[in-house]
């Protein structure tokens, strides 16, 4: 994702849709800018970041109907989970959260894990545009 904005007199990076990072300045003379600086900022995710758990996260994927589904066979088991919708870099991914911090693990083992779970490699282990197959072989068995 990259972010394009300029660095103020008041030290606040303001990025082109309006929103201010603020920021401390090192010392005093960075406060006497006498004309914006343009900034560019890059930030990266590491995408297996995103299912491992962190903050309750466990599944994310492109497809709501594969998030419905997943959703919906951890309800069965009685886990409470939700799918929150992130954009990232202008793409809507839905992610799988796990209300419960006890229930984590053993949702992760079910989604990528166990024989009797799903067994599922995550969407960008496959080309951009192509159905997730381990999903997909999930579905038919």
């Amino acid at each position: 994702m990259n972010l394009k904005g300029s660095l103020n007199k008041n030290g606040e990076i303001v990025f082109s849709k309006g929103k201010i990072l603020e920021g401390k300045t090192q010392n005093e003379e960075q406060k006497e800018i006498s004309s914006e600086i343009n900034i560019e900022l890059s930030v990266s995710i590491d995408v297996n970041s995103l299912i491992s758990g962190i903050d309750g996260f466990v599944w994310a994927t492109k497809s709501i109907c594969q998030a419905d589904v997943i959703s919906n066979a951890l309800k069965v088991q009685e886990i409470e989970v939700e799918i929150v919708n992130v954009e990232l870099s202008k793409n809507s991914f839905y992610l799988i959260k796990v209300i419960h911090e006890e229930d984590v693990k053993s949702v992760i083992d079910f989604i990528h894990n166990d024989i009797g779970g799903l067994r599922l490699k995550p969407d960008w282990n496959y080309p951009d545009n192509e159905r997730n197959q381990s999903f997909e072989q999930w579905l038919n068995e």
